[in-house]
């Protein structure tokens, strides 16, 4: 394929095509027609030889060629807007610049309170949308601009990613005061004999405690699973489960509830909160503000 005869416009359309899956909601975006639109699709499926996007109901769903396309071409714009746009000036006392972080429940409520204090004090015109993406989307919401930064665990990060960690965590066990099963604390043959709540927002049963029974040839009931930590102190003084949780959260539920916390009965490693983002974004002032700010609060967590 010759280069010179590729039109930029149509790998932006594509771009919008891939997020908002609608010839009309991509128009809208790019505030162009949508018979424009459609004439860009056109000619992207002439260029690629593929129908690319097809459709399904009220959405246009990517075909496998596409989908092959899309981080390519996401990257490659990304990289060319950095290449022509000079770093903005970053004023954070005055600066009405939107960040757009991800992050799950652990996240929101060990870290989010004191980024969201600090902004306030020290930027108050800058917002903040924190939001749940699913951790294999994360890369390329980092690659294409719709995340400027994400929070969480992040064992095996992309190359071209940035990761940083904030602080490390370890676990234990939170449980109702009056637990008849811990009168003598919290042993491993009460533990593996106590039903288990788990927080997982995958939606599975097992977690690091499963991995750490299984080296001694144990297991556990997992009685319910939740999506977030924050429905703990609604649940556990109200049943005989116990959670395994991080330490900073746990320290969160315990004063203002119900619940007692125990060390967990066995070995576990600890694991590590980090930050990532694109390497594409190393010389963006605000974001570089963003992540010292981060790096501040990990260190006094």
């Amino acid at each position: 394929m010759d280069l010179r005869q590729i039109d930029l416009n149509l790998m932006v359309a594509f771009e919008a095509l891939m997020e908002f899956g609608s010839v009309s909601e991509a128009a809208r975006h790019l505030g162009m027609s949508q018979p424009a639109m459609s004439s860009n699709l056109a000619r992207l499926r002439l260029l690629f030889g593929d129908d690319l996007f097809v459709r399904s109901g009220r959405v246009m769903l990517p075909t496998r060629r596409a989908t092959a396309l899309q981080i390519p071409i996401s990257q490659a714009l990304a990289q060319l807007r950095v290449a022509i746009n000079p770093p903005a000036l970053f004023e954070a006392s005055t600066s009405r610049r939107v960040f757009n972080i991800s992050g799950g429940d652990y996240a929101a409520m060990v870290i989010l309170p004191h980024l969201a204090a600090y902004v306030a004090r020290e930027a108050p015109c800058v917002d903040l949308r924190f939001r749940f993406v699913e951790r294999g989307a994360i890369p390329e919401w980092l690659d294409t601009g719709r995340l400027d930064l994400a929070l969480g665990v992040f064992p095996n990060p992309p190359k071209r990613l940035a990761l940083k960690p904030l602080f490390e965590e370890n676990f234990v066990c939170l449980a109702r005061r009056d637990h008849p099963a811990l009168q003598d604390g919290m042993t491993l043959a009460a533990f593996t004999a106590m039903p288990h709540l788990l927080v997982t927002e995958r939606g599975d049963a097992t977690g690091a405690v499963d991995e750490a029974l299984g080296k001694r040839g144990l297991t556990r009931r997992i009685a319910l699973t939740v999506p977030h930590a924050l429905v703990l102190p609604s649940i556990l003084p109200r049943s005989d489960m116990v959670a395994t949780i991080g330490t900073r959260a746990a320290n969160l539920f315990a004063p203002s509830t119900a619940l007692a916390i125990h060390q967990v009965p066995l070995a576990m490693h600890p694991w590590r909160m980090s930050m990532m983002w694109s390497r594409q974004q190393a010389s963006d002032v605000g974001l570089r503000w963003l992540r010292d700010i981060l790096s501040q609060i990990g260190k006094a967590a």
